[in-house]
């Protein structure tokens, strides 16, 4: 069945349409991603975190490791609490510690590169050796996790999250190699971060992140 349009009607048609045309704006792609972007978490920049945030907190809080190694082999919750930091119970609990005496072994047999270092002790002092994750290889994200500044929350999903653990450790790693060059023999003075689950029952890997 046919029906007639007035002509009244007819003739408004093209001013609707006008005003519908005048409405709209017409948007480049790099706008339009900006537009659907909007409202999306995409996480802090590593570089800046790390240089400007993380490696001066590293250096203010770490706790002479000895003393947290101690505590952690007398009561792991207790240690947790006191010289700690866990973002929830999803996370290990990361402890920042200061890593001072010699360098007595260096292991490059592998990817994860260690350097095994020789506390320095006070007189009848038990001996303590904590290991240092050289790389180019770093296992674990006791960077990411350990510092307060970065929380889960500030990404739109886990898989950003992970990838921002994966770009602190790529950064750490270029700043070990290029600055921290360890031999057998020398004096160390670094603060690094150490995650666990429960009291140590191997070796004590920590990721050096500022040192002097």
């Amino acid at each position: 069945m046919l029906y007639r349009i007035p002509a009244v009607r007819m003739r408004l048609l093209p001013i609707g349409l006008a005003l519908v045309l005048t409405a709209c704006h017409v948007v480049t792609d790099t706008e339009l991603a900006a537009i659907r972007s909007q409202g999306q978490h995409h996480g802090p920049d590593a570089a800046q975190i790390l240089d400007r945030q993380l490696v001066p907190y590293a250096d203010k809080n770490a706790k002479p490791a000895a003393l947290v190694v101690g505590a952690l082999e007398q009561n792991f919750d207790s240690a947790c609490k006191q010289y700690g930091f866990r973002q929830s119970d999803a996370f290990p609990c990361s402890f920042w510690i200061r890593v001072q005496g010699k360098v007595t072994r260096i292991d490059d047999s592998s990817r994860v590169g260690k350097a095994y270092i020789e506390l320095t002790q006070a007189a009848g002092g038990e001996p303590v050796d904590v290991v240092l994750q050289m790389g180019p290889v770093i296992v674990g994200t006791g960077v990411r996790d350990g510092f307060p500044g970065i929380k889960y929350s500030d990404f739109d999903d886990q898989t950003k999250f992970a990838v921002f653990g994966q770009e602190i450790n790529k950064l750490v790693v270029a700043r070990v190699q290029r600055s921290l060059k360890l031999k057998v023999g020398d004096p160390v003075d670094v603060a690094a971060v150490y995650s666990s689950w429960s009291a140590p029952t191997g070796e004590i890997r920590a990721i050096p992140v500022a040192w002097k």
